[in-house]
């Protein structure tokens, strides 16, 4: 209209608590520290127990989606606080840091434990040895501690007859196999060696489910680290192949591999080469050393 001054609209005019926006913007302050230091353990927490799985996949992400939110939500309250009531601000960013220390806390505790090898489940294995022959063996002096074999058989017959071989000679013995320990322990005499029964089914036997290459791996190095002279058979490698991804069964043998190195056990894989490909096969010989057979016995 004429004559009428149009006053252009003003910017919202700030409300003025020094002490009140002090602590609020400390507070916002330590929400965003604190908020960063769960994404940090999450991360963690999630590369050293995360598996395959479409299910535990989103519940991951739900996880993380929540503590980065909780992150960025603290973050942009920082701008907030300079144009709103610190009165209000400082109630929401209470709410919301005490989530932060909650989800902070609980990362914690779970990731903590798994620092120690606490948290992961294994199957208790005992070191013992079975009643010893008075024959002398040559095998300690071939088959040697800190080292890991593969032997190429269509059945483990050789494998096992150096394994019996070991555990009546002084050496802890550790059998992990398909087949039922009852047939094991029958066919070889096996009294007291320790058999963990590759299996899905729930029972309770010594048995570990193939998918869980963790608590199969975990299982085996805490045997190693009980003894200062001990033997491993896994007579099951193919089965456990076409359970998992060749590349995690290769990661498994590589990870033993090491552990064996530094021990003084030794580690004895027999595999019938059919089974796999050319490239599986050749990755796998790179990893371990072969024991060659023939009619009258082993050739290192």
């Amino acid at each position: 209209m004429i004559g009428k001054t149009i006053t252009p609209p003003s910017r919202p005019r700030m409300v003025e608590y020094p002490l009140a926006q002090e602590y609020v913007l400390l507070i916002n302050i330590m929400a965003v520290v604190i908020s960063i230091i769960a994404v940090i353990y999450w991360v963690k927490l999630y590369k050293r127990v995360y598996k395959k799985d479409p299910r535990e996949a989103r519940g991951w992400s739900w996880l993380f989606v929540s503590v980065l939110g909780i992150l960025l939500f603290n973050i942009s309250s920082i701008y907030m606080i300079f144009i709103t009531s610190p009165v209000y601000e400082l109630m929401d960013v209470v709410g919301r840091t005490i989530i932060g220390i909650s989800m902070t806390i609980g990362a914690y505790l779970l990731y903590s434990p798994m620092k120690k090898d606490l948290l992961y489940k294994f199957v208790p294995v005992t070191p013992v040895t079975e009643k010893e022959s008075n024959i002398k063996s040559t095998l300690m002096e071939i088959v040697k501690k800190g080292q890991s074999y593969l032997i190429n058989e269509e059945k483990p017959e050789k494998s096992n007859e150096i394994f019996v071989n070991l555990v009546t000679h002084g050496v802890h013995g550790l059998y992990i196999t398909r087949r039922h320990p009852k047939e094991i322990r029958d066919k070889y005499g096996l009294k007291r060696t320790p058999i963990i029964w590759l299996t899905h089914e729930k029972i309770s036997e010594n048995h570990i489910d193939p998918t869980d290459i963790v608590e199969l791996s975990h299982t085996i190095k805490e045997f190693i680290k009980k003894t200062t002279n001990g033997v491993v058979l896994i007579d099951g490698i193919e089965y456990l192949i076409t359970q998992n991804e060749y590349k995690e069964i290769l990661k498994f043998i590589q990870s033993l591999d090491d552990s064996i190195a530094i021990s003084g056990s030794r580690l004895i894989i027999p595999i019938d080469p059919s089974t796999l490909t050319k490239q599986q096969f050749h990755l796998l010989k790179r990893e371990v050393k072969i024991l060659e057979m023939d009619e009258k016995g082993i050739n290192p």
